[in-house]
């Protein structure tokens, strides 16, 4: 699987696993605790203009 992160439509990254995603997130969105579950974390990233794609 890829992972492809982006924000405005540009491309940020492109990962196999969703694990460094996801602490890009955190520190950018600047949320200090790591243990946050998945929907509240692309809720947040939605609300900010990201937008995740998943290839399988």
């Amino acid at each position: 699987m890829k992972y492809t992160l982006y924000k405005d439509d540009k491309f940020i990254m492109q990962r196999k696993r969703f694990y460094p995603i996801k602490m890009y997130l955190i520190k950018s969105l600047g949320i200090k605790n790591i243990y946050i579950s998945y929907t509240d974390l692309m809720d947040m990233a939605k609300k900010n203009n990201y937008k995740m794609e998943v290839e399988r």
